[in-house]
């Protein structure tokens, strides 16, 4: 089968964004997905996790098209966002490793690739030869009904590759000339993480919120709980991934993410959401130098890592600095539309007293979506 047939069986499928980073096993399929879908680049794998579930959360059917080793690094986000949750998330990947393996490093992971997938319970489906275009639709349609990843492996051997354009693309570093000045000026910050989201809480209406683990969550609960919220349960690194999913499949709706500095400096995820552009998304660092959830531990480079001048790095146009809440109220309303935008927002470390929010994966999932689909939220009086 060639890439005509597997965008077809996908198109047929109902798959309409895809997220990948390519395999040169099949590099002229890879070519092709940008031009035949709404489709994100990634750097790293896992994200497609995130954003394949905030697209899916937003109505979309995602796909995530890979190489078999990066499942590798997607296995905690598939098991803690996927599975947790439940949602559906098919996966093409070109299974790497096999007997004409020619990297050696290829080899350890994926010839043990079925074994891992199975005591995951992962569902896997095999392509051996060039007649699988139907199991690819079989496997896509697992996935949805039974909302849980589907694998798709695909032996080199099933591929007949068309290859990539006859002339090689412009050079994406080719851009204009730009100037960036910028003077890091830091002070003391006056408020606490709890200041900071009830203090954006408080001055929502009709936007989504996607909070990041752990206690963040909670007290986003605490403060100001609503059906737009969607509060994270697991899967480190993955709350901005989410938003960016969201915000491409509903560019009419404003989108909050209130990331971590810890989660932030453990993702590739800024110069994606940089690349993607989404107008209508802001991220929100909530920078208290330490490993809040865990205890308030310091995390490396809490002197020195500098989150405003990392999302300039990675292309983000519009960004500030706030060390109290006023200074963050403003920011997040000038943030709204021309994004994305980001807000290095600096806090004191310290968790508040909130309670565990009483609901579950399944729960939240669903009424996130009935709101979204609604296009408005139930009210709900604290």
């Amino acid at each position: 089968m060639d890439e005509t047939a597997i965008i077809q069986e996908l198109k047929a499928s109902g798959i309409d964004l895809v997220t990948s980073i390519p395999c040169d096993r099949m590099k002229g399929l890879f070519f092709r997905l940008p031009e035949e879908f709404r489709h994100i680049g990634l750097t790293r794998e896992e994200d497609g996790v995130g954003v394949s579930a905030g697209a899916y959360l937003a109505g979309a059917r995602p796909l995530v098209a890979i190489q078999s080793s990066g499942l590798g690094n997607m296995l905690n986000a598939l098991l803690s966002l996927t599975v947790a949750f439940g949602l559906p998330l098919p996966i093409l990947a070109s299974w790497r490793g096999g007997p004409d393996e020619t990297i050696p490093a290829q080899v350890p992971f994926n010839r043990s690739l079925p074994g891992i997938l199975s005591a995951a319970a992962i569902p896997f489906t095999v392509l051996s030869d060039r007649r699988g275009a139907d199991k690819i639709g079989s496997a896509i349609a697992s996935a949805f009904e039974k909302r849980s990843p589907h694998v798709i492996l695909a032996r080199p051997g099933c591929f007949e590759e068309q290859g990539p354009p006859m002339e090689p693309p412009a050079p994406l570093c080719a851009g204009p000339a730009q100037t960036v000045h910028y003077i890091r000026d830091w002070s003391s910050p006056s408020m606490t993480r709890y200041d900071a989201i009830g203090s954006i809480a408080n001055e929502v209406q009709d936007e989504v919120i996607v909070s990041n683990i752990g206690v963040p969550s909670k007290e986003l609960y605490a403060a100001k709980d609503r059906d737009l919220n969607f509060y994270m349960l697991g899967s480190y690194t993955q709350v901005s991934a989410i938003g960016l999913g969201i915000a491409a499949v509903r560019p009419d709706r404003r989108v909050i993410v209130l990331d971590g500095d810890g989660s932030l400096l453990g993702s590739s995820i800024l110069p994606v959401i940089a690349a993607a552009a989404p107008a209508n998304l802001t991220v929100v660092a909530l920078d208290n130098g330490v490993f809040g959830s865990t205890g308030n531990q310091p995390r490396p480079g809490c002197e020195t890592a500098d989150l405003r001048l990392m999302a300039l790095g990675a292309g983000f146009k519009r960004t500030w600095t706030v060390h109290e809440t006023a200074e963050l109220v403003e920011a997040v309303s000038a943030s709204a539309g021309g994004g994305p935008s980001f807000i290095h927002a600096r806090i004191l470390p310290g968790n508040r007293e909130v309670p565990n929010i009483p609901l579950k994966p399944a729960e939240l999932r669903d009424r996130f979506m009935g709101a979204l689909e609604r296009g408005s939220e139930k009210k709900i009086v604290r």
